[in-house]
């Protein structure tokens, strides 16, 4: 059993039940879409983004994240795909699969990073489009939420980096002090990175 695993053996929705804001913001129209989402632990964006008539399938390293996931669907009466995966191999999703791929506070360790953006990436097909947010490094100032080793946040300059060879167009990549009540895990003022690209 890993550590995520450990984390959701709680029967509570650590994270809470309800979607995170950016999802709403950047997604809230979207339907009729095929969206793959990545680390997405307990399965709220999933299940939000199911009930807006989407095709949602799920990438996650825990199977107690998943069968959370399972169930928050069945209360809600909507489908997700979950699969059990580690974000941060080569080839851990298809690639051109997907118009979305998505993923929240989906931190990894240093060295798992590229291949977590290049999978978040290259998964996705052209035209269509890539979100995320994810805690900025300033965010170990906050202790809000988010893991408190530095070298699993990131920077706008860092993130720019990783995708410059990953034929993306930028449409929205910014870092952000803002509120976030999610569960019990995020809560309070947070330093986020929001990102929206476009796979080209």
């Amino acid at each position: 059993m890993n550590s995520w695993d450990e984390k959701f053996q709680n029967n509570d929705y650590i994270y809470g039940r309800q979607p995170n804001e950016w999802v709403r913001a950047a997604l809230g129209g979207t339907k009729n879409r095929k969206i793959a989402l990545l680390a997405e632990g307990e399965g709220r964006n999933a299940i939000y983004l199911a009930r807006l008539g989407n095709q949602v399938i799920t990438y996650d390293f825990s199977q107690e994240g998943i069968g959370k996931t399972q169930r928050l669907a069945a209360e809600e009466n909507v489908t997700v795909d979950t699969r059990l995966q580690d974000i941060t191999v080569r080839g851990a999703l298809p690639r051109a699969a997907y118009d979305i791929s998505v993923n929240i506070f989906g931190h990894v360790p240093k060295d798992g990073k590229y291949q977590m953006f290049s999978n978040l990436v290259n998964c996705v097909k052209p035209g269509g489009f890539i979100i995320f947010e994810l805690y900025s490094k300033r965010q170990i100032e906050f202790k809000t939420g988010g893991p408190p080793n530095v070298d699993m946040l990131y920077d706008t300059e860092e993130i720019e980096t990783m995708i410059e060879d990953l034929s993306v167009e930028i449409l929205h990549l910014e870092e952000i002090n803002t509120f976030r009540q999610e569960g019990q895990m995020h809560n309070g003022q947070s330093a986020v990175i929001q990102g929206k690209l476009r796979k080209l």
